[in-house]
């Protein structure tokens, strides 16, 4: 996906706004183009450092240009390089070039970088140029998460949501902000249309069935807690060992022995000292070696993210 959005960005843009330009700049356009494309091709092969020289080279055809360099930015942020991405974005920005795609670009670096103050100020210069701006209001909603003003986050994905009942990621942070809140009967009903719906991508749809699972443990409905983790964990490509242990606790409390004895060995295989996990499988041995009426298994350690998501309010992902 990234190799196909670096095409996208650099070579298209580039060569769509080639027909009003005089004739140096015909050639400045085609030899970024030419460059940014070989740029993408290395990429795609791995080669990072090679990508990296094709993108400085497009850069040094037309140091002027704000566009030109708008576009070398975002090639190097998707090739990993993002130190120089920001010097491009920014001089951009300085030479006047309102582009609120860019802009976010870089406010998102600026995000993970916890710089909150300067994230805030381009994604109001996005939201001032195009109000409507879905991901400058998703990142705005995360700010307001960021300073604990739940409410202001509220109000930002519900508006989202009755511009487009079809906005998946504000139904999702909706969802974790009434879980945090409290409100974990409200989230269920949003989840589920996430979880049950074709629309979405399965990433979308493993966060939200993992949300689900965690609501039902929490009520001790262990059968619908075990179904929604397992899901989830069928949907993600990697699992931790405590993630791990969740399912396989919820299995164990659901009484499905199988599904939790499969997970509590992928824990282990993650993690070999993983405690609580070792726990329960000691459980499983002794109570094969012991007769099933006599066998009265010793209470397991719930799964620690369950208590500690009880007693702090998690920063959003």
């Amino acid at each position: 996906m990234a190799h196909r959005a670096l095409a996208i960005l650099l070579v298209i843009p580039l060569a769509a706004g080639c027909a009003w330009l005089p004739p140096w700049s015909h050639r400045s356009a085609a030899e970024t183009a030419r460059l940014t494309e070989e740029a993408r091709q290395a990429c795609e092969r791995g080669d990072r450092k090679q990508a990296r020289e094709l993108l400085a080279k497009a850069a040094a055809v037309a140091p002027d240009d704000p566009e030109i360099q708008r576009d070398v930015g975002r090639g190097l942020l998707l090739a990993g390089e993002t130190a120089e991405a920001v010097k491009h974005l920014r001089y951009m920005m300085r030479r006047g070039l309102d582009d609120p795609d860019a802009y976010l670009d870089l406010a998102r670096i600026l995000f993970k970088e916890q710089r909150y103050a300067e994230c805030e100020e381009l994604v109001d210069s996005a939201l001032r140029l195009v109000p409507s701006h879905t991901e400058a209001q998703l990142l705005k909603g995360q700010l307001a998460e960021i300073k604990h003003k739940d409410e202001d986050a509220l109000a930002i994905y519900y508006r989202l949501l009755a511009g487009d009942p079809t906005e998946t990621e504000a139904t999702l942070r909706i969802s974790d902000l009434l879980v945090r809140t409290g409100q974990p009967s409200q989230a269920a009903p949003l989840l589920r249309s996430v979880a049950e719906s074709e629309r979405v991508t399965p990433a979308e749809q493993a966060r939200a069935h993992w949300s689900l699972g965690q609501i039902y443990a929490k009520d001790h409905r262990w059968a619908e807690a075990a179904e929604q983790l397992s899901a989830a964990a069928e949907l993600r490509k990697n699992l931790s060992a405590d993630e791990c242990y969740q399912v396989a606790y919820a299995a164990w409390e659901a009484g499905q022995r199988e599904k939790s004895r499969d997970f509590v060995w992928k824990a282990l295989k993650l993690d070999p000292r993983h405690a609580d996990a070792l726990a329960l499988a000691a459980q499983f041995r002794e109570s094969e070696s012991t007769a099933q009426a006599a066998y009265s298994p010793a209470p397991l350690p719930a799964p620690k993210a369950w208590e500690q998501s009880q007693r702090e309010t998690v920063a959003p992902q």
